[in-house]
């Protein structure tokens, strides 16, 4: 959806500068002589005389107000940064339903809006990062996870729901002066247990809350011991991912309830391409407690407490 919206942007954007670039030539500059004219036969015209040599199409004055806002909307959200809303539990607890994040549009490079083609290189996602991406098997939605696998990496997450690291090891390197692999440690939190629950409902999930670190940066994870890992990909006794170059592999921090690489079926990589940029803050959460049905869109209240950066 995000993808349309940005297009509607751009098509507003140009569609008002044409219009009033146009018209800047051709009947702008015959409503400016009219008004010269005006002056050379009059010394003092009336206002309403000026006015109507002077008058705008309705289109034009449009145009002309709403062009400056539309140019500096689609610079800011095309560059910089641009706003988003969580619509699923995939992110607990780091991120939750009724979370609107901003996410950093130039951490990873700046892309051209509606194509995203890449026109500045300046950095590229790095292990822990909660990143937006186009969701290769849905290309028009914009997903949210957590960046897990860097390019080369190889990622096994066991049925023991334990998550490992080989990093790539450069060709020329030996052996022995390879990355060491990582074993992704994980302790209990302050509370160790999360209840899940939706917006709306009247019961939710008990599951696991444990504390995660990635290469230093530590976030909240949840697992729910009632889901079994087998059940996700037999035969195999762990899930083994090669991230081909130019790839990244990513996981939701609600390990039992994201839909992300590990069982995507085209693919189970993001694609550098389709990267949108890395969540850094929160700065809005709206809770959305009614359960009547079609009112589920009405918030009822504000928490300040999640507005802050995101980990």
């Amino acid at each position: 959806m995000s993808s349309y919206y940005g297009l509607i942007l751009v098509l507003l954007t140009f569609v008002s500068g044409i219009i009033w670039l146009i018209d800047a030539f051709t009947a702008g500059k015959k409503r400016k002589a009219a008004v010269a004219k005006l002056y050379e036969q009059t010394e003092e015209p009336s206002k309403e005389a000026i006015e109507a040599v002077s008058q705008e199409p309705i289109y034009v004055d449009y145009a002309k107000s709403f062009f400056p806002i539309l140019f500096i909307i689609v610079v800011l959200r095309s560059f910089l940064y641009e706003p988003f809303q969580i619509p699923s539990a995939s992110m607990k607890p780091t991120l939750t339903e009724g979370d609107f994040i901003l996410v950093n549009k130039f951490n990873y490079g700046l892309r051209l809006p509606v194509t995203s083609d890449k026109v500045v290189d300046i950095g590229l996602p790095q292990r822990g990062d909660v990143a937006v991406f186009k969701a290769p098997h849905k290309p028009h939605e914009d997903y949210i996870k957590r960046v897990i696998g860097l390019p080369g990496d190889t990622v096994i997450y066991t049925y023991n729901k334990e998550l490992i690291i080989i990093p790539y090891c450069r060709p020329e390197l030996k052996k022995s002066d390879c990355p060491q692999k990582i074993m992704v440690s994980r302790t209990p939190a302050d509370e160790p247990k999360y209840l899940d629950i939706a917006p709306g409902a009247e019961v939710g999930t008990e599951t696991l809350h444990f504390v995660e670190n990635i290469a230093g940066a530590e976030h909240g994870i949840l697992i729910d011991p009632n889901k079994d890992e087998r059940n996700k990909f037999p035969p195999m006794r762990s899930r083994k991912m090669r991230v081909p170059q130019g790839h990244y592999f990513v996981m939701g921090d609600n390990r039992d309830n994201s839909f992300d690489g590990r069982y995507w079926v085209e693919t189970n990589f993001v694609p550098e391409e389709m990267l949108v940029g890395q969540a850094v803050s929160i700065w809005l959460h709206l809770d959305f407690d009614i359960t009547t049905k079609g009112l589920t869109w009405i918030p009822t209240g504000i928490d300040i407490g999640r507005i802050g950066s995101i980990k």
